[in-house]
């Protein structure tokens, strides 16, 4: 039990740390430095934001508590039998994976949804005054934002899986003699994790700093905005040519 409560404060502090870095650092100084608005627009921004963020932890973690219940089951019963343990077995496994699916699921919709409508009715309001075309390039700096997360998020995860995959096996060997291996399953091969890697890795920063220039030019002139996309695109295309 010691070591699965260790298991998951380890998951939460990982998970916390990349969210508040993606969502409020990055996220925030991101659109407070690129867009040209006054102090209270600047808050009203941040508050938007704040509220999404909420949302997003109470979606997220439904998910999340999910996941986890055929790990604690293994854990938190005195004498799990051989089901239990395979199933949370296959379950620890699973994580990394799942992860990356929370990541893309409640944790960017979660967001997004929330932050979009809400500014949309700021808008409508008065309340706000740039162009609504940010809003769809702040949605592709959030899916660009949660591709990043997701990536931390999963090796971190297969660090923090490791002691409870050595301990499920060495109960069902010392209880029951079967000594448990994924039989065939294939969560994720490593070429696709070292080219989903690579490409990231080699494309998040383009592509980040891209969307920010194209928010700059916007406000200098729509001709030069859109004739920066073209040279732009080249050159992230060299990009993520060169992380593939």
């Amino acid at each position: 039990m010691q070591l699965y409560k260790s298991f998951l404060k380890q998951l939460i502090r990982n998970y916390m740390i990349g969210s508040i870095a993606a969502v409020f650092v990055v996220g925030g100084v991101l659109m407070v430095t690129t867009l040209e608005v006054s102090f209270e627009e600047g808050a009203r921004l941040m508050i938007i934001l704040a509220i999404s963020f909420m949302i997003m932890i109470a979606s997220e973690l439904l998910v999340f508590l999910k996941n986890l219940r055929p790990i604690r089951a293994g854990f938190t019963e005195e004498t799990p039998d051989l089901d239990t343990l395979e199933t949370a077995y296959l379950s620890v496994h699973r994580m990394p994976r799942l992860s990356v699916y929370r990541i893309f699921g409640p944790h960017l919709l979660g967001l997004s949804i929330p932050a979009v409508l809400l500014t949309v009715w700021m808008l409508e309001q008065g309340k706000l005054s740039f162009p609504p075309f940010y809003i769809w390039l702040a949605s592709l700096g959030a899916i660009l934002l949660a591709s990043c997360h997701a990536m931390i998020e999963f090796f971190l995860t297969i660090a923090a899986i490791r002691p409870l995959i050595k301990e499920i096996r060495r109960q069902a060997l010392s209880r029951y003699g079967v000594d448990f291996s994924l039989e065939g399953h294939v969560f994720m091969a490593i070429r696709t994790k070292f080219l989903l890697s690579t490409m990231l890795i080699g494309t998040f920063p383009l592509f980040l700093f891209s969307l920010a220039v194209q928010i700059r030019l916007e406000g200098l002139s729509q001709i030069i905005a859109q004739q920066y996309w073209g040279w732009a695109g080249f050159i992230l295309l060299l990009g993520v040519g060169f992380a593939t």
